[in-house]
C-alpha cells in the first residue's frame, strides 16, 4: 500500500500518497522530468486532484505526487494537540527522506500554501519552486472566524439530514459559491463519507487547524528564497486578494519577486472550480524554470541530522532553545502551539469524541449517502441564495388552493438581485477561460461575509474556551422533556374516567 509511516516516540502517522507513476508509486517516476508535489484542498483529499494528474498539460511533462495530509483521506494518525501546520510542513520533509524524492515543485492551495511556506523555509534545499493557489490571510477573518466556529458545531452535532445539509451549504458559501450543482452533489456526499458527525473528531482536528494557526514571521518568510507563484481568485470573499499581495510583498527574497495571477472567480476551491486556467498557468510557470531531474538517490544528510538543523533554525526563528532538544525523528518536535493552545485542543478532541459513535449517521445501510443535495426540499424561507437573502415561493402552496381561487392569488415574483455585469441566467459574463463563475458584485460579497480584519490571538483564546465550554445540542433539552412528559403521563393514568370525559 502506498503509505509513508512516520514513527517516533511521542508520534505515529501513516501518510498516503498517490502518483501518475503507472503503478501509482515512486519507483515509476521518469528520471528525465522533473517532479512536482501537490497537496489537497481544505475538507477534501487527494481524489480531488484529479483535474490536475488527469491534465496532460502536467501529467505528460512532470512526475506527479499528491499526498493525503494526515488529518485527511487514507492517512492514518494518533490524535494530538500539538497539531499545527509546521507539524504538517515537518510531515511533507519526512515522506521527502523516506521516499527518496529529489528537490521538487511545490503545489499547494488555500491554507496549505502556508505549509508550502513553512517547508521552503525550513528545508530550500528541497524546494525548486512553490506555487500557491487561492491563499488565505495568515490568520483567519473575523466574520469567517465566527461563521466556522458555529458551523463545526452545527456539523458534528447534527441530529437530522437537514441540519446536516444546512451546515454543508454553509461550508459551500465559503469554498463553492458559485459551482455547478453537479460538483455541489459531488462535494456534499464526499462529506458525508468522510466528515459525518459519527466521525465529528476528525472535523474538530481540521477546525483547530484553522482557527487556531498563527503567522510566519517576516523573518522566516524572508527565508523562501525559491520562484514563487500565487495564484488568486479576483473577487473571493473568504481569500481576498490583498492579503495575497500582502504576502508577495513580504517575500523579499524571492528571486525576481513573487508572481501574483488573479483569476476572475469568487469561489474559494481555486483548483478545482478553475483547475483548466489554473493548471495553464501552472504549467507555463513551471516550464520557464531550470530543468531538473528525478533520481532516487538516498539524501546527502541523514534524516536525523537533518531534522535536527530544522529544529535548530526553528529554535532562532521562535527564540525558544526548548526546540533543539526535541526528538528530530518525531515530526511533532516542529510544533509551535503554546501549552494552553495544546491542552484546549486535547479536551475539545475529548469532547467531541464522547457520544461519536452513536451520533447521526447521514448514510444509508449500504453505506452511501441516503440522496443527493440537490434533491433536498429547498423551497423552504429560511434557505438563503447566493445574495444571502431568503424568500418564499408560493408555489409550494399552489396544490392547497382551488382552481377557482388560484386565480386570485398570483404568485410574487422573486426580485431581481444581480449586478450589473450579470447576464439574465444568473453567471457573470466575466467568467475566466477555467473558471466555474464570474466575481459577485460588493453588494453580494458583503452580504454573505461583511468585511472584517484578521483575528488576533486574543480572541483565539477566548473562543477556544468557548467551544470548549459549548453544550452540545439537545442533551439538556432531552432530559426535560422526558422529565415533563413522564410527569404527563403518570398524571393522565391516575385520571379517572369521568375526569378525561370532561375534558
Amino acid at each position: 500500500m502506498p503509505y509513508v509511516d512516520l514513527v517516533s516516540s511521542d508520534d505515529y502517522a501513516a501518510i498516503w500518497y498517490t502518483t501518475n507513476a503507472p503503478a501509482c508509486n515512486v519507483s515509476g517516476f521518469d528520471p528525465d522530468k522533473p517532479t512536482l508535489v501537490m497537496l489537497h484542498p481544505l475538507f477534501l483529499d487527494s481524489s480531488w486532484m484529479h483535474p490536475q494528474l488527469d491534465d496532460p498539460r502536467l501529467n505528460s511533462n512532470f512526475n506527479i505526487i499528491v499526498f493525503d495530509l494526515r488529518t485527511s483521506g487514507k492517512s492514518l494518525y494518533r490524535p494530538t494537540g500539538r497539531y499545527d501546520l509546521w507539524v504538517t510542513a515537518a510531515d511533507l520533509a519526512h515522506c521527502f527522506y523516506h521516499l527518496r524524492l529529489p528537490p521538487s515543485h511545490i503545489f499547494a492551495p488555500e491554507l496549505f500554501s502556508f505549509t508550502a511556506l513553512r517547508f521552503a523555509a525550513l528545508f530550500p534545499e528541497l524546494c525548486l519552486s512553490l506555487t500557491l493557489c487561492n491563499v488565505t490571510p495568515q490568520t483567519e477573518l473575523k466574520s469567517i472566524f465566527e461563521a466556522f466556529e458555529e458551523l463545526c458545531h452545527l456539523w458534528c452535532y447534527s441530529e437530522d439530514l437537514e441540519s446536516f445539509e444546512t451546515a454543508a451549504k454553509e461550508l459551500i458559501n465559503c469554498y463553492a459559491m458559485d459551482t455547478h450543482p453537479d460538483l455541489i452533489d459531488e462535494l456534499v456526499a464526499f462529506w458525508e463519507l468522510h466528515y459525518p458527525p459519527f466521525r465529528r473528531t476528525f472535523v474538530i482536528t481540521n477546525v483547530n487547524l484553522v482557527l487556531n494557526r498563527t503567522p510566519m514571521s517576516s523573518e522566516e518568510l524572508a527565508s523562501v528564497r525559491c520562484p514563487v507563484l500565487i495564484i488568486q481568485a479576483e473577487r473571493s470573499p473568504t481569500h481576498p486578494m490583498e492579503y495575497a499581495q500582502q504576502l508577495r510583498q513580504a517575500l523579499v527574497n524571492v528571486p525576481g519577486g513573487a508572481a501574483l495571477f488573479n483569476v476572475k472567480a469568487t469561489h474559494g476551491y481555486l483548483s478545482i472550480l478553475s483547475a483548466s486556467i489554473v493548471n495553464q498557468v501552472l504549467n507555463k510557470f513551471l516550464t520557464r524554470q531550470p530543468p531538473a531531474r528525478s533520481d532516487l538517490d538516498p539524501p546527502a544528510i541523514p534524516l536525523a541530522e537533518r531534522m535536527r538543523m530544522a529544529l535548530a533554525q526553528l529554535a532562532e526563528w521562535r527564540e525558544n532553545p526548548a526546540f533543539v532538544d526535541q526528538d528530530p525523528l518525531s515530526p511533532l518536535s516542529f510544533s509551535c502551539v503554546t501549552e494552553e493552545v495544546r491542552k484546549s485542543q486535547d479536551e475539545l478532541y475529548a469532547l467531541y469524541q464522547e457520544g461519536m459513535h452513536t451520533a447521526f449517521s447521514p448514510l444509508a445501510p449500504d453505506g452511501r449517502p441516503l440522496r443527493k443535495y440537490s434533491e433536498r426540499k429547498d423551497e423552504h424561507w429560511l434557505e438563503s441564495g447566493a445574495d444571502g437573502f431568503s424568500y418564499t415561493n408560493v408555489k409550494q402552496f399552489q396544490d392547497r388552493i382551488s382552481e377557482q381561487n388560484r386565480e386570485k392569488r398570483r404568485p410574487g415574483k422573486r426580485p431581481n438581485t444581480s449586478s450589473g455585469n450579470t447576464s439574465s441566467n444568473g453567471t457573470s459574463n466575466g467568467t475566466s477561460s477555467g473558471g466555474g463563475g464570474g466575481a459577485l458584485g460588493p453588494a453580494q460579497d458583503s452580504l454573505l461575509f461583511s468585511h472584517s480584519e484578521p483575528v488576533t490571538q486574543e480572541l483565539q483564546q477566548v473562543a477556544r474556551i468557548r467551544r470548549a465550554t459549548v453544550i452540545p445540542p439537545g442533551t439538556a433539552d432531552k432530559h426535560v422533556i422526558k422529565g415533563s412528559m413522564a410527569k404527563v403521563i403518570a398524571s393522565g393514568a391516575g385520571a379517572s374516567i369521568q375526569r378525561r370525559l370532561l375534558r
